[in-house]
């Protein structure tokens, strides 16, 4: 077999690196550095001289591929071959977008206690808050905490419903709520008791 021919004495390799031979009085160690992470090793039989050639990447077996040998005791290096035309890849990290939860912006209206008999006008204390100002988007939530059923019906006691909303019966301990997304004020009062009126503003 030729020393061309041994596969200890011949290796195509197909990227761009630094090659190191060695012949020894023993036997030695090849290593081949392919890459920042790939070690190639192989062993040189005594007294012969190793040939290496080196190809740019996808001209293996053909013309652009040089030939490196040089008999002797000595380690030399191989001058690294740059790959014209190449550009290294640039690792981009992607930023993962976070997706926020919108926060929901609420308002309490309370009923109080006793605001089902007259009186509670006086003070203006039916709904507490009587008048309420809150941004478009905000939920209004009427919370009943008297013993008897109340509404909030959109309207005047003069000129009745005007169909913006309508909590229906809102009955002991239960809540009514509402979106308000346009801007404007809303007057509103209690049906079965229309000494009952508030007013929403939205801005």
């Amino acid at each position: 077999m030729s020393e061309m021919q041994n596969p200890h004495n011949y290796r195509k390799v197909g990227y761009s690196m630094i090659l190191v031979a060695a012949s020894l009085a023993a036997i030695g160690i090849v290593q081949v550095a392919i890459g920042p992470d790939v070690l190639y090793a192989d062993q040189m039989q005594r007294d012969n001289t190793a040939f290496f050639e080196m190809c740019k990447a996808g001209n293996y077996m053909q013309d652009g591929c040089e030939m490196f040998d040089k008999p002797g005791n000595t380690l030399y290096e191989i001058p690294r071959m740059t790959l014209e035309g190449t550009e290294e890849a640039e690792s981009t990290i992607m930023e993962e977008s976070v997706m926020e939860t919108p926060q929901v912006s609420a308002e309490i209206v309370s009923i109080p206690s006793g605001s089902g008999a007259p009186g509670c006008e006086e003070t203006n204390e039916c709904y507490i808050p009587a008048a309420l100002t809150v941004s478009t988007g905000t939920t209004v939530i009427w919370e009943n905490i008297d013993n008897a059923a109340h509404l909030a019906t959109s309207g005047t006691p003069d000129g009745g419903p005007d169909g913006a909303f309508d909590s229906g019966m809102i009955m002991a301990g239960a809540t009514f709520e509402y979106e308000f997304s346009d801007k404007g004020e809303f007057a509103y009062y209690c049906l079965v008791h229309p000494w009952m009126v508030g007013t929403v503003t939205v801005e």
